[in-house]
C-alpha cells in the first residue's frame, strides 16, 4: 500500500494523500501521460499495483466540462477497465468535495450509478460502466426517456444521510458573489449583474409560487439495457423539480456538435413529451392523476428556470478559470438568455 494511504471506515475504498499531475497538451505527450496515470492507478486500485504503463490503454473522454475523464484499460481482468476522472481547476469553488463524496459513496451501494474504486488529492477512481454515453438523440427517444425518468424516481427515492435543507437558492447567491469578483477582475468578459441580481429575485418569488415536496451523466448498459447515472457532482437536497427541469434543458444541448456551448431551446420537450415523462416518474406510486402530472410538469418547468441561472453563473466563472477547451462565456450567456425566454411559460 502506497504511502499516506488510508482505508475509509465506510467503505474499503483507499485514498492516498497524491496529486496527479496531467499534462497540458494531451495528445502531444502521451507516454508521460501513461506513465502518471498509471502510477496513480497502482497506487488506488486493486489489481493495478504492478501494471507497466506499457500495457494499459488510455481514451480521453471528450464532452466533460467540468473535468478530464479518462478510460482506462490493462490486459489482466480484475478491475481491468476503470474511469479516471482528474477535478477541474476551481471547481471545489462550486460544490464542497467532502460532500460530494460522501453522497457518491452512499449511492454507490445502491446500484444506481457507478462504483468508487479509490480517491486522490485532485481526482478519483470508478468502476467503469460497458455502455455508451446516451446522445442528445438517444434522451428524446421515448422508451429510453422512460427509463430516465424511473430512475430520477428511484434516486430520489434513495434515503441518503445528507442537510436536508434545498440549496438551489444558496447556492446561486454563492455563485453570484462568486462570478461578480472573478468576472470584474477578468477585463474581457462583460456582464450586467445588477440585471442578474434583478432575476435572481424574480426566480425567488417563482419558487415561492410553486409547491414541491422535497445526459451527458447518462449511460446505457449493455449489460441490463437499462440507463445508469455517472456523475454525481453538483449533489444536493433540492426538490425533485431541480433535477428534471435540469434533465429538461438538457435536451437542448449537443454536447458533441460542433457548437456544443449553443443551446438550442426549440428543442425543449414538448408538453406531450413532459407529461409522458413526469408520468413515468410519477408511476412508481400507482397511476397518476392528470392533476398529478400536471402539478409535476409546472414544477420542473418552473425549477428549470433555477437551473438556467445556476449553469449560467457557472458558466461566467468557468469563462475566468478552466483550462477546458469551451466556450464557457456564450454558454453562460444562452443559459441566461433562456432564462428569459421560458420564463413567462414556467408557471
Amino acid at each position: 500500500m502506497a504511502p499516506n494511504t488510508t482505508l475509509r471506515a465506510d467503505s474499503s475504498n483507499v485514498s492516498i494523500a497524491m496529486h496527479v499531475d496531467i499534462p497540458d497538451a494531451l495528445d502531444n505527450q502521451p507516454e508521460l501521460l501513461r506513465r502518471e496515470i498509471s502510477k496513480a492507478l497502482g497506487c488506488v486500485v486493486s489489481g493495478w499495483e504492478n501494471v507497466s504503463p506499457a500495457d494499459v490503454t488510455i481514451q480521453h473522454l471528450s464532452g466533460a466540462m467540468t473535468n478530464v475523464i479518462f478510460a482506462c484499460e490493462k490486459k489482466t481482468q480484475h478491475n481491468r477497465k476503470v474511469l479516471l476522472r482528474i477535478y477541474g481547476t476551481g471547481t471545489d469553488a462550486f460544490f464542497e468535495r467532502s460532500e460530494e463524496m460522501h453522497v457518491f459513496q452512499q449511492l454507490s451501494q445502491f446500484d444506481l450509478g457507478v462504483g468508487l474504486l479509490g480517491e486522490f488529492d485532485n481526482g478519483r477512481v470508478e468502476t467503469m460502466i460497458d455502455g455508451a454515453t446516451c446522445t442528445a438523440a438517444d434522451i428524446r427517444d421515448p422508451l429510453i426517456s422512460t427509463k430516465i425518468a424511473r430512475k430520477f424516481r428511484a434516486f430520489h427515492d434513495v434515503n441518503v444521510d445528507i442537510d436536508r435543507h434545498p440549496r438551489i437558492l444558496k447556492n446561486i447567491h454563492k455563485l453570484f458573489r462568486d462570478a461578480k469578483s472573478k468576472v470584474a477582475a477578468a477585463t474581457s468578459i462583460s456582464v450586467d449583474f445588477d440585471a442578474f441580481a434583478e432575476d435572481i429575485g424574480t426566480l425567488e418569488t417563482m419558487l415561492a409560487a410553486v409547491p414541491s415536496p422535497v445526459y451527458g451523466n447518462i449511460m446505457l448498459s449493455s449489460k441490463t439495457d437499462d440507463v445508469v447515472f455517472i456523475d454525481f457532482e453538483y449533489s444536493h437536497y433540492n426538490p425533485r423539480g431541480y433535477d428534471l427541469g435540469n434533465h429538461f434543458s438538457e435536451w437542448c444541448y449537443n454536447y458533441h456538435g460542433e457548437t456544443p456551448h449553443l443551446g438550442d431551446f426549440g428543442a425543449y420537450p414538448s408538453v406531450d413529451e413532459q407529461r409522458a415523462f413526469c408520468r413515468a416518474y410519477l408511476e412508481a406510486d400507482g397511476a397518476p392523476t392528470a392533476a398529478d402530472v400536471e402539478a409535476l410538469r409546472t414544477e420542473a418547468n418552473t425549477y428549470a428556470l433555477a437551473t438556467h441561472l445556476f449553469w449560467s453563473l457557472w458558466g461566467f466563472i468557468q469563462a475566468t478559470q478552466s483550462t477546458i477547451d469551451f466556450d464557457f462565456e456564450a454558454y453562460a450567456k444562452c443559459r441566461w438568455a433562456a432564462f428569459h425566454s421560458q420564463r413567462q411559460n414556467a408557471v
